[in-house]
């Protein structure tokens, strides 16, 4: 029987649950493959809205991961996103909220019989916080901000590091590092891996923070603060050059006053991205389901992409409808 590993790519909870299913894959499903086989077992990285609009051709032996439920029959399904609860309960359907997909999958384990070690534990308390935005100001600027040394580094800034090696600008290099990555020797977790790190993580790591200073640079000259929406908005159509790496909580740095934060960014295929979450220091201001509120924006100002959980979220619309969506999207904050 061949398998494959669908999940979502170029994210750090989806390389993690990959990993995690490789780890458990016996104890998932009741197999006795060897260990060489089983890190074989291809895996392929997807955008969400590849699924949602059927851009992507699943195979009944798939396994799928923090990802939409697919339109077709797959053998195993598992995510965390509030927006992607199933229309009806089946066997190969794991779905509930939690923090992240990879935690969740380790409960499964867990009641498959699987017990934590220490080391585990400690990767899936990282792993909540990265996926579930659950830092505090000193954790960003323990793992968005350059450190003096990293002689020692934490367990949050060794995961950070691992998913800087697939967040590169370049598309094809993510795609190999994470293929790469996950066809490897498994440890215990992605930190004791040691194929991993011989490829130098802390490499991709220190250029990406490099990129996150660039990026803070370019993006403080056209950043604003919308008082009636209590939202901070980076509209990238507002600057001709687009420089570094984003730093997706630097808006909650900028101005800690806000509820929201709302960024939109053109592709080149005449749709743009809208990505929308809460201030992560006081998600007890925000008051609007924003994957919900994605999931209808995808639908309302494009061709039906979008979700995420209660105090995150992101959507695909078209290039001629942003202004309609922000005013739409700003309306439902003061509403809120």
């Amino acid at each position: 029987m061949t398998y494959r590993i669908i999940t979502h790519g170029a994210c750090t909870d989806g390389y993690s649950s990959a990993f995690i299913v490789k780890k458990y894959f016996n104890l998932f499903f009741n197999t006795s493959l060897s260990e060489e086989e089983i890190v074989q077992i291809h895996v392929i990285g997807l955008m969400p809205k590849e699924v949602q609009l059927g851009e992507f051709e699943f195979q009944e032996n798939d396994i799928v991961l923090d990802l939409p439920q697919p339109l077709t029959n797959v053998l195993f399904w598992c995510d965390h996103h509030a927006t992607n609860k199933p229309l009806e309960d089946k066997p190969e359907f794991h779905w509930k909220i939690t923090p992240s997909c990879a935690g969740y999958l380790l409960d499964l384990a867990i009641e498959q019989g699987a017990v934590l070690n220490k080391e585990q534990i400690e990767f899936k308390q990282a792993m909540d916080i990265i996926d579930n935005a659950e830092y505090t100001p000193d954790t960003i600027n323990e793992c968005y901000y350059r450190q003096d040394s990293y002689d020692n580094p934490s367990i949050l800034q060794k995961m950070h590091m691992i998913g800087a090696m697939f967040n590169t600008r370049d598309r094809n290099l993510n795609s190999e590092v994470f293929t790469t990555i996950l066809t490897s020797p498994l440890g215990d977790t992605p930190l004791s891996s040691p194929e991993l790190w011989k490829l130098n993580p802390m490499m991709y790591y220190k250029a990406q923070l490099t990129g996150f200073e660039i990026w803070r640079e370019c993006v403080d000259e056209y950043i604003e603060y919308n008082e009636q929406a209590k939202c901070v908005v980076q509209d990238d159509r507002k600057t001709l050059k687009r420089k570094g790496v984003p730093d997706r909580f630097y808006s909650c740095m900028k101005f800690p006053q806000a509820s929201y934060t709302l960024n939109v960014r053109v592709m080149d295929d005449g749709k743009a991205r809208v990505g929308i979450g809460s201030n992560i220091f006081h998600k007890d201001r925000c008051k609007v389901d924003i994957g919900k509120l994605c999931f209808n924006v995808g639908k309302k100002f494009g061709s039906g992409s979008g979700g995420g959980h209660f105090h995150v979220g992101g959507c695909t619309i078209k290039e001629e409808n942003i202004d309609a969506a922000l005013a739409y999207i700003y309306e439902s904050f003061t509403q809120g």
